[in-house]
């Protein structure tokens, strides 16, 4: 019998406990079985759950249209415990996030930023910042805001919530502040930036960044998070940015980040299509 199948039989077993209501975003969806569904969503106050929703597939009341990802939802819940399935009981709709789902590039975006979530988090783990900043996200995407801007704001604010904020206020060789006589390489494997008097010609693994794209991303590191979108980035600027915080993910969780692929091949389309 599969892991899956041990865990679904083990929440039939032993009914639903306790049953909390939590605001969440749903992550993955997937069919168990004839009617079932296993649900992985994050939640503001528990992070990170997987839960079998009964009967979902069939359901016309209580799950209905609602279990899809990137859906923000009133969940009814139990927690797991044991490395059993949390028992999925209803779910309200808050947010849809239509117009998302209607852009391909922002669709692709967004599976861009749940990939990072999936990749850092696990069951019962979360960080109380990741839930509003996953919400700060899909409402901006949703709201027609640049998608490639908005990847930006998020990951570089994702990096600090998970406990590994790339160093980009000052040189790690020589502790000087970034300034407009120096040119700036960020190091993966460091995490950091060196000046170019320090940076002794080392490229493997490194990203060229201007003293604009640092300004921005270091205004975004501080800001509010009700604040960052007044934060505007250059054309340049995104390029650089998407560059370095794409190889810093690749660093971090040693393997690359799949939807970042296809987000960019849908992006390089798109530049072409609208120079024709």
């Amino acid at each position: 019998m599969s892991d899956i199948h041990q865990l679904s039989k083990a929440v039939s077993d032993r009914g639903p406990k306790q049953q909390l209501e939590s605001a969440a975003i749903i992550l993955d969806c997937r069919e168990h079985g004839e009617s079932d569904l296993i649900v992985t969503f994050f939640c503001r106050h528990h992070g990170r759950l997987t839960g079998i929703a009964k009967g979902a597939k069939r359901s016309k009341k209580r799950f209905v249209n609602k279990l899809e990802i990137f859906t923000s939802l009133l969940i009814r819940h139990t927690l797991p415990k044991n490395s059993q399935l949390a028992f999925i009981a209803e779910a309200e709709l808050l947010e849809s996030f239509l117009a998302l789902r209607q852009d391909i590039l922002c669709y692709s975006t967004a599976n861009v930023i749940r990939e990072f979530t999936l990749l850092a988090t696990q069951e019962m783990e979360g960080d109380k910042e990741l839930y509003p900043l996953l919400l700060w996200a899909f409402t901006s995407l949703d709201s027609g805001r640049p998608p490639q801007a908005i990847l930006i704001l998020f990951l570089i604010r994702f990096f600090t919530a998970i406990g590994y904020s790339p160093q980009l206020h000052r040189c790690l060789d020589c502790n000087q502040e970034i300034h407009e006589a120096e040119t700036y390489t960020f190091h993966a494997a460091a995490g950091t930036i060196r000046c170019s008097s320090c940076n002794k010609g080392e490229k493997s693994n490194t990203t060229p960044l201007s003293l604009g794209t640092l300004k921005s991303l270091t205004a975004a590191q501080d800001q509010p998070l009700h604040r960052l979108q007044r934060l505007q980035l250059s054309p340049h600027s995104q390029q650089e940015a998407l560059s370095f915080l794409h190889h810093y993910g690749r660093q971090l969780f040693q393997r690359e980040i799949v939807s970042w692929s296809f987000l960019k091949t849908i992006s390089s389309a798109g530049s072409k299509n609208r120079q024709q």
